[in-house]
């Protein structure tokens, strides 16, 4: 019997990318000297990129695990099994598998972070993690809500719904 997704939790994780996301978006707008040299504010961005990352990596494992019946070997497959199961798009996926690997970065090798790449993947990559959330989101809705109204516990919406 198939364990159920549990939105609450879902939603949870949800909330805790789109205040991230928020979190970073005024970093975005930085150049990348300004960006460079507010010390803090790298840190936090970092934080932030990786509360971001934790989360995708929690509704990625929290669906895998229902959908797929498995634990993937990494986080980076985790979102490759997204894909498998058309959860989400395969480019979406590689994406989201190397933002994995570089929250990896992020934790066991703080010190040695470029933090042009954290400017640069601020600047251009954020957007990714909205469509992983839309991606989801679609997907959830078409699989178990393809007649109608989403249920007022439903985690976020999306662009189709």
């Amino acid at each position: 019997m198939a364990l159920p997704i549990n939105l609450l939790r879902l939603g949870q994780k949800v909330s805790a990318i789109r205040e991230a996301i928020e979190k970073l978006t005024p970093f975005a707008g930085l150049d990348l000297q300004d960006y460079l040299s507010d010390e803090k504010g790298v840190a936090a961005s970092k934080y932030y990129l990786l509360v971001a990352t934790e989360a995708a990596i929690d509704i990625c494992n929290h669906l895998v695990a229902r959908l797929a019946k498995r634990v993937p070997n990494s986080y980076a497959e985790c979102f490759e099994v997204l894909a498998e199961k058309r959860v989400i798009s395969g480019p979406l996926a590689e994406k989201l598998a190397r933002m994995a690997k570089f929250r990896n970065l992020l934790v066991h090798q703080y010190g040695d972070i470029d933090n042009q790449k954290v400017h640069m993947i601020i600047r251009n990559d954020l957007t990714d993690l909205d469509r992983y959330l839309n991606e989801v989101a679609a997907f959830l809705k078409a699989k178990y809500r393809p007649e109608g109204e989403l249920p007022k516990e439903w985690p976020w919406k999306n662009n189709s719904g």
